[in-house]
């Protein structure tokens, strides 16, 4: 299921292996960790809505329900240096689907419609894919995301003024950028997990599109070559730029022929090997991440707004509740 020769990685700082387009996009979203005791406190009913729902309703993955994968899940997280280990659940659902969630206790649940077209690698993969998000701390921003993504309209009735009219558009649409781009730092905990470039790529070209009825495998440089098509297509022309934005608006997740690509890249770079020998930042060692010096210092419109608008809101939360920081 995994490899014999698999590399711990101890006090691997998330920072290490995050992706510069993830780093960027994080520190430009600093602004609305102003909403993160309101977004708590929705969690936690959502949360334990969702844990009895797990508990009651699927089956958990521990050392005597699948020992075998339960096992193989330890040594994932051991790899990453996962120290809050989430509860890992399988149900029995046919959409294609596996996701990490929970602020305060954290869950992954995979559906059966994914394990059926996965190899025990590539499930390793994918579940190393969403112990990258909790690694990364991920959750706040995945769990702001679902809200406004899901419950857009509900949540901004339950939030008072100025609350209601401060998630509009440009904050959705800067969450939905980051989502996309933090993808790229959980495929490579993916890799980090596994240290199987083969099981990650072959899992992500399943998720794209596959058939077990299908006798051939998944062609891997076939995706390349396709990923590469799609990028010359979406570089062609002002009408393909303007479908490619229109078809990005409610995705949270990255192109997955690109996110092949990128992948196989990263596997190939000096920094991945430097990484598997011991040569890594270590968590503690250096302050935590922030804008990648070589990115663009520039935001785009919709980051800036989501900025502004946690800025700009510091003194509505004082009086929201009790939820901001009383003044002396």
């Amino acid at each position: 299921m995994l490899r014999d020769d698999l590399v711990a990685l101890p006090e691997l700082a998330a920072s290490e292996f995050q992706h510069p387009l993830d780093r960027d996009a994080t520190g430009l979203l600093k602004g609305i960790d102003k909403f993160r005791s309101i977004i708590g406190t929705l969690n936690s009913c959502v949360e334990h809505s969702m844990h009895y729902y797990n508990s009651s309703s699927c089956i958990q993955v521990s050392e005597t329900q699948y020992p075998t994968l339960y096992k193989a899940y330890l040594r994932t997280a051991a790899a990453l240096d996962v120290k809050k280990i989430p509860d890992l659940y399988i149900e029995t659902i046919d959409e294609i689907n596996a996701f990490a969630s929970g602020i305060d206790r954290y869950t992954i649940k995979i559906n059966s419609g994914l394990l059926d077209i996965l190899t025990e690698r590539e499930t390793m993969a994918i579940i190393g894919h969403e112990l990258g998000h909790v690694k990364c701390d991920h959750m706040f921003y995945n769990t702001f995301t679902y809200f406004i993504r899901y419950f857009g309209g509900s949540v901004t009735g339950i939030i008072p003024p100025p609350f209601n009219s401060a998630l509009d558009i440009s904050v959705q649409l800067a969450l939905l950028e980051w989502s996309r781009r933090a993808e790229f730092s959980a495929d490579r905990a993916a890799l980090l997990a596994t240290q199987d470039i083969s099981a990650v790529t072959e899992a992500l070209g399943k998720i794209a599109g596959y058939s077990k009825t299908l006798s051939d495998p998944i062609n891997v440089e076939a995706i390349v070559s396709q990923a590469n098509t799609f990028q010359e297509y979406v570089d062609d022309s002002w009408m393909a730029k303007f479908i490619k934005v229109q078809s990005m608006l409610k995705q949270t997740h990255p192109y997955t022929v690109l996110r092949v690509k990128e992948i196989i890249t990263w596997s190939e770079s000096d920094h991945y090997r430097k990484i598997l020998s011991g040569d890594y930042q270590k968590q503690g060692i250096l302050p935590d991440a922030v804008l990648d010096p070589s990115a663009p210092i520039e935001p785009n419109a919709a980051q800036k707004a989501a900025s502004a608008i946690g800025s700009s809101l510091t003194s509505g939360l004082k009086s929201f509740g009790g939820f901001g920081k009383k003044s002396d």
